[in-house]
């Protein structure tokens, strides 16, 4: 990503860089110096260029966004299937031992990063006990689309 942002940065350097030096040359040599034609469309060849750098910098930071999205989520329904397996520990030490060892558990928030994701939606229904790795499935094939599918 650094790369990419230096490179943009280089380029419309260069783009400013030229302009500036073929503006003032083509005020003063009205006699069509072969070298001012050459430069200005260099100019405009960089142009184009930062455009295209530009319009992939901001598909980028969005793909970035909904990787963390995707991460934050699945990190999230993680901790629900951990917490679902101490459920039933203590379901099984309640009877066994009328123990309890994890109690009550507090689901992690996502912050509603799962209720974001489409494409196919990714419903979040929290701590199950019993734990079940059904709530994965629209996740992982979430996270199989590839991002320029998703519109």
């Amino acid at each position: 990503m650094k790369k990419l942002v230096m490179l943009m940065m280089l380029a419309t350097l260069t783009a400013a860089a030229a302009a500036a030096v073929a503006r003032p040359a083509s005020a003063a040599a009205g006699a069509g110096d072969p070298r001012i034609a050459a430069l200005q469309k260099q100019v405009k060849a960089m142009q184009v260029q930062v455009k295209a750098l530009r319009t992939l910098a901001l598909d980028l930071r969005a793909q970035l966004a909904l990787n963390f999205e995707g991460d934050t989520c699945l990190l999230a329904e993680s901790a629900d299937l951990v917490q679902g397996t101490w459920g039933v520990i203590d379901q099984i030490a309640q009877a066994t031992q009328q123990k309890t060892y994890f109690g009550p558990q507090t689901p992690v928030t996502d912050y509603s990063n799962c209720a974001d994701l489409a494409q196919p939606a990714v419903p979040r229904p929290g701590v199950l006990v019993p734990p079940t790795i059904s709530p994965l499935g629209p996740l992982l094939q979430w996270l199989h689309e590839p991002l320029w599918m998703r519109g």
